[in-house]
């Protein structure tokens, strides 16, 4: 297995938004198909997805998400297939881990961008002593529920208990470390790790509620993982709208977060579209 490298050219491939994958993806998540029956923008991770070994370094013992981000330039299409390429662009430290970098974007037949997409996945640079992975208890991180909640108007409230069901559902009935106990052990976690493209999903649920078609025209997001979810956990997505960004009056922001009962907060995102 070759390492990845910073520069390194990902294959081309198609990507088809089947009936297979929708039905999945809202059976996964609890939700109903959007009555406007446009496709969900958190799609298009199945097929950034499909690059993982092509990115991933040699121990995948604990790998885990820690960011993504999305440009949206126009909206997928049931049935509708799609070109996928992609490149690393960055491979760098961070505490134990190194992070990989990579860029995948997704054209229609025509050849017009309809996503971009910039996916940070985490690796240990060493396997865990016992090999289980070790995480700080989110009380005590340091910094831990000192992000300042904007203000502006609310929106979301999205609610749901993840099962391990759900997750089944959603990851096609295979059997990975977002599925299957044990196949989560033999990577190092004690439990099945609930995706983030699952909660990555409901965030973006949100964003495309409150901001319609602007979202899947102009939407753009920097999402931060910072605690994993477990089957069990009941999470809740809210947001607030900020108003004009910083530095570019042509776009209107929002800050996003996802919690669970106890108040963990297991990610937090800076979305915006154009005004």
């Amino acid at each position: 297995m070759t390492e990845p490298f910073v520069g390194k050219q990902l294959t081309l491939r198609e990507f088809t938004v089947t009936d297979r994958l929708l039905s999945d993806f809202h059976g996964g998540l609890a939700l109903n198909p959007r009555a406007d029956g446009r496709v969900p923008t958190a799609v298009a991770s199945d097929a950034e997805s499909a690059y993982f070994n092509e990115i991933a370094f040699a121990n995948h013992v604990g790998h885990l998400w820690m960011r993504q981000g999305w440009e949206c330039f126009g909206q997928m299409t049931a049935r509708g297939t799609y070109v996928t390429s992609g490149c690393i662009r960055d491979i760098y430290p961070h505490r134990d881990r190194s992070v990989v970098h990579y860029e995948v974007e997704a054209r229609d037949a025509t050849g017009k961008l309809v996503i971009r997409t910039h996916h940070h996945q985490s690796f240990l640079r060493e396997v865990p002593a016992g090999g289980e992975v070790a995480f700080r208890d989110p009380s005590k991180k340091p910094g831990v529920r000192k992000f300042v909640v904007p203000e502006g108007e609310a929106f979301g409230g999205l609610s749901r208990t993840i099962t391990i069901e759900m997750c089944g559902e959603f990851f096609h009935g295979n059997a990975n470390y977002h599925t299957d106990r044990q196949a989560s052990r033999t990577l190092g976690f004690r439990d099945v790790v609930v995706g983030g493209r699952m909660t990555m999903a409901y965030a973006a649920n949100v964003l495309e509620d409150h901001f319609g078609d602007a979202w899947w025209q102009s939407g753009r997001i920097d999402l931060k993982f910072t605690n994993p979810v477990w089957p069990g956990d009941t999470i809740t997505v809210r947001g607030v709208a900020t108003g004009d960004v910083d530095g570019d009056p042509d776009r209107r922001g929002a800050f996003v977060w996802l919690a669970k009962a106890d108040d963990t907060v297991a990610l937090v995102a800076e979305a915006s579209v154009a005004a």
